[in-house]
């Protein structure tokens, strides 16, 4: 079992997924194909493909990574193909196993949850737009009849329908000497231990990602410990670090894998820990130290 199964955790005895080797130039699946199983890279790079974007490559795949999980999920054609760019080593998992793999690998589940809801996010935001734009044509007469309303659920929502549930408060700490609001003005930073490498936090921002780049819901981390995590421990989303009133919290996110840590203490899933100058974090296996110029 490679490096990447072993990270997704599937439960290798109960649903028995077959891996298949696709040569690079060969299609997986090609845009129209019914289909019935869906696929996690072991190794290798592959690129989704649409007619409608002129066969132009939409997005590039790579280990741990996963796609077709529509096909299981609708019972629909494949809605692009996909394609190998280099040599690939595929997990692939029909009906039978899918549940399997939801049960044992929570984090699959929120990805694809999350794939999902910024699909839908795109859908309502486009439908807005359009209907806004319709607004306007019928406020300057060039298009007869009153502005109805929208049937559809989500826009009487607003965006407020897909949003995530309210962060929970700071959880209270008994650690002491927290980053004070006079340092936030100041560069702060975190360090990988082994390496070096700098990562510097911005102090305007709210929230700041701490993960590796996911290409299948297009997320790209403000803090991308990926090229740094060599023995792919890091979940994509894997924690964030939140200003909250001038002060800087760690939250780990949901469907975290391998944990996130302060001096060595688990910090527990959706609850923020303070952060204090000096402290040592872990993220899977990858170590950073905070630190101030």
């Amino acid at each position: 079992m490679g490096a990447a199964t072993f990270a997704l955790g599937l439960p290798m005895s109960e649903s028995k997924p077959v891996f298949v080797d696709m040569p690079a130039g060969t299609f997986v699946f090609r845009e129209g194909d019914a289909g019935s199983d869906m696929y996690i890279i072991e190794s290798g790079t592959l690129e989704v493909l649409r007619s409608a974007r002129g066969g132009t490559p939409v997005a590039t795949l790579g280990a741990g990574d996963f796609f077709g999980e529509m096909a299981i999920l609708e019972d629909q054609p494949r809605f692009a193909a996909v394609r190998a760019v280099s040599p690939a080593r595929l997990l692939r998992v029909d009906r039978a196993a899918f549940a399997g793999m939801l049960r044992e690998n929570f984090e699959i589940a929120v990805r694809i949850m999350r794939k999902l809801v910024a699909r839908l996010r795109r859908t309502e935001e486009l439908l807005q737009s359009a209907q806004a734009e319709l607004d306007v044509l019928r406020r300057g007469g060039l298009v007869a009849g009153a502005t109805p309303a929208v049937p559809h659920a989500a826009l009487s929502a607003g965006p407020a329908a897909t949003a995530e549930s309210p962060r929970p408060a700071p959880t209270p700490s008994r650690r002491v000497s927290p980053i004070d609001p006079s340092k936030i003005g100041k560069p702060i930073k975190l360090v990988h231990v082994e390496s070096g490498s700098e990562f510097a936090l911005n102090s305007q921002k709210t929230e700041m990602l701490i993960g590796r780049p996911d290409p299948v819901t297009g997320l790209l981390p403000e803090i991308n410990l990926g090229p740094l995590d060599n023995q792919r421990s890091l979940s994509r989303r894997h924690a964030k670090i939140v200003n909250e009133g001038g002060i800087l919290f760690l939250r780990e996110e949901v469907g975290t894998t391998n944990g996130t840590f302060i001096n060595g203490e688990r910090v527990p899933t959706g609850q923020a820990r303070p952060l204090s100058l000096g402290d040592s974090l872990r993220f899977g296996s990858v170590e950073l130290k905070v630190e101030s110029l």
